[in-house]
């Protein structure tokens, strides 16, 4: 049986994962769904001798994976509203704001994973930045994946995406004090084309780094 501290933190794992972190049979299953699990995600991310900040990315076919697993985790109490998000569990198409999806999904995920962000586990090498997404936080994860896939361009194989790109679980204010230098400018400036998601829920210029992107 497979057990650390950082399981207690993340209950939703045994609906989440089947129940994979319980079972070293099941083991395989969730190092195919997440290659970077009980990786040292500080290393991943460092400066020094991480995986370069421009690479943290991800796939059309990650974000169909994340779309199901938010599904599940909304179906099972993982995810539910709050005075700050109060979301219809039954809607399909809006679904928990980023930051309810961040606060009990992937932060207790990555977490329990070792710390790293979901595009790191997920792609614990990194993947090379074709397109470079900014959102203003405010819209639904349904709404986000949806509007991401329906406008993906043709010939784009990874798209670097702060919510996932970065380890939620780390010390973010440190990596980006210096805007110029920081993960998303990296991203931004090796990444050879942007995509603007829009919400109804409030103008994506109302954020001040999607004005700065």
């Amino acid at each position: 049986v497979i057990s650390s501290p950082r399981d207690a933190r993340a209950p939703f794992l045994r609906g989440q994962l089947m129940g994979v972190v319980r079972s070293q049979a099941q083991a395989p299953l969730r190092e195919k769904l997440y290659p970077g699990w009980g990786m040292d995600g500080p290393r991943l991310h460092s400066k020094e001798s991480g995986v370069a900040p421009d690479r943290w990315c991800i796939t059309k076919e990650d974000l169909r994976f994340l779309r199901r697993e938010i599904k599940r985790a909304v179906e099972d109490g993982t995810i539910k509203p709050t005075v700050r998000d109060p979301f219809d569990p039954r809607d399909d198409q809006v679904g928990p704001c980023m930051h309810n999806l961040v606060q009990h999904y992937i932060k207790p995920l990555t977490s329990a994973a070792g710390g790293m962000s979901w595009a790191l586990l997920r792609h614990p090498q990194g993947l090379r930045c074709d397109m470079f997404i900014t959102h203003c936080w405010a819209e639904g994860a349904y709404e986000l994946i949806d509007k991401v896939l329906a406008s993906w361009p043709m010939g784009v194989r990874a798209a670097w995406c702060c919510i996932f790109a970065n380890p939620q679980n780390l010390d973010i204010s440190e990596m980006i004090k210096e805007p110029r230098t920081s993960p998303f400018a990296l991203a931004l400036a090796s990444a050879p084309q942007l995509m603007v998601v829009p919400t109804r829920q409030a103008s994506i210029y109302s954020r001040i780094w999607c004005i700065y992107e």
